[in-house]
Parts: C-alpha cells; sequence; structure tokens
C-alpha cells in the first residue's frame, strides 16, 4: 500500500472483554483429577499446514519417549490435512481416540475425559463452548499455539487471557516474550519444546509467574484497550493533524 501512496492503519488483533473471564475452579479441578497422571497438552486450530500440527505430533511423541505420559487433546477443523495428521500419530505408534460431543458444554468435555488409558491424542469431532475452552486452556500443562506462518494468531492470545501456558511459534504473535509470558519456539525441532518445558515444569514458581504474567499482557489487548491506545490517537492525528511551526 505504501509503493501506491497510502498509509496503513494497522492495529493488533483483539479479545473480547469476556475473554477474561476465569474458568470455573470446579470443572478445572474435575478436568485435572481426571487426568492426573497425565501430562495434558492442547491444540485448537484448523487443520492446515500452516498450524504446526505435526510438530505437535512431533512434541507428543517426544514427550512419550521421556516418560512425561503425554495427552494431546486435539480440536481441528474440517480441513483435509487432519486425516495426514493423524495419520502420521498413528504411523509413529501414538494411539489416536476420538471424541463427538452431544453438547459443547463444559460437562461434556468432562465426560469425553474418561476411559482414555493408553491413549495418546484425543481428536474431538465437535465444536467446544467458549467456557469449555477455558477449563481446557488453564489446565493444560500447555497450549500448543505454534505456527509456521501467524500474522496475529488469537489463540495464545486467549491462552493467556485464562493464565495458561501458552507455546507460540515465532512467526507474529508479537505479544509473546519468550520465558516471560509465554513459552515461544524458534524451529520445528521437538526436542525445543522438551527443553523449555522441562525447565517450566522444574520450577513452579516460575510457571505461576509466567501464567500471571500472561494474563496481564492479555488484558491490554482487548478491544477498548486496543482502540483507546492505538486507534483512537492515529485517528485524531489524520482528523486534525499538527501544525506546524
Amino acid at each position: 500500500m505504501r509503493g501506491l501512496g497510502v498509509n496503513a492503519l494497522v492495529i493488533p488483533n483483539g479479545l473480547a472483554a469476556e475473554a477474561l473471564i476465569r474458568p470455573e475452579r470446579e470443572a478445572v479441578a474435575a478436568f485435572r483429577a481426571r487426568l492426573c497422571d497425565r501430562t495434558v497438552v492442547s491444540k485448537v486450530a484448523r487443520w492446515d499446514p500452516d498450524k504446526g500440527w505435526l510438530l505437535a505430533i512431533d512434541i507428543v511423541g517426544a514427550m512419550k519417549q521421556h516418560g512425561w505420559q503425554p495427552l494431546l487433546i486435539a480440536r481441528g477443523g474440517v480441513e483435509p490435512h487432519g486425516h495426514e495428521v493423524l495419520a502420521a500419530a498413528a504411523a509413529t505408534g501414538l494411539r489416536v481416540a476420538e471424541r463427538v460431543l452431544p453438547k459443547p458444554s463444559v460437562r461434556d468435555l468432562l465426560l469425553a475425559m474418561e476411559g482414555l488409558e493408553g491413549v495418546d491424542i484425543v481428536s474431538m469431532r465437535s465444536p467446544l463452548n467458549r467456557d469449555s475452552l477455558r477449563v481446557l486452556f488453564h489446565a493444560s500443562a500447555a497450549v500448543l499455539a505454534n505456527s509456521g506462518h501467524e500474522p496475529f494468531g488469537l489463540v495464545g492470545l486467549e491462552t493467556m487471557a485464562v493464565a495458561g501456558v501458552a507455546c507460540t511459534g515465532c512467526s507474529g504473535e508479537d505479544y509473546a516474550v519468550p520465558g516471560y509470558n509465554a513459552l515461544v519456539l524458534e524451529t520445528a525441532d521437538p526436542q525445543e519444546f522438551i527443553r523449555l518445558f522441562r525447565e517450566l515444569r522444574a520450577s513452579p514458581v516460575r510457571e505461576r509467574a509466567l501464567r500471571r504474567a500472561g494474563r496481564v499482557t492479555a488484558k491490554q489487548y482487548v478491544w477498548p484497550q486496543i482502540i483507546q491506545r492505538i486507534l483512537l490517537p492515529r485517528l485524531r492525528l489524520f482528523i486534525s493533524p499538527p501544525q506546524l511551526g
């Protein structure tokens, strides 16, 4: 646009204020109780190669090799890449189960978390409502919001909003500060995640600090904040340019 003589007004994506609502403590406790012997990671994204699904599969495999008893809760879309992802998981010896929820509620999410002994990946074939996503993002040990190409990913920010552990890529999530409010992957090597996650889980104090910092960050990206901090000052500049002299 600049080459055409047009100055573009660029603002970040943002969250609705409701994104900051904390999940119900009882639901989080019930979720963790059902999976108390597992290291739960989750990923919610379209089945798209750019979303880093194959890396997520490699990460689960690496976690299993380290004896962490991982469980990936995966919610994809309807895209055909999903078949490739789940086939790749099965080819590496990971056991995949599917769950279809009668309703997209917290109660049905909790029921879906039963009977998963020996399962490595749960493919959620039904939508999850906002309350369910809040529980999932907060209760997971990490949310894999890694992407190979992401202009401004919202899943990582939604995870931060509920004090979850977001693990992003390095392609556009400007809000993610490595080690401060998120885990940030710079490569497609699953051992990078293993190293970062091992250091975090070895220090509960550091994990709590990262979760708190993520929530503080998310509060700066709700739409009222973006409008007040970024949009309005620029609109005022366009309407009333500063006088020279």
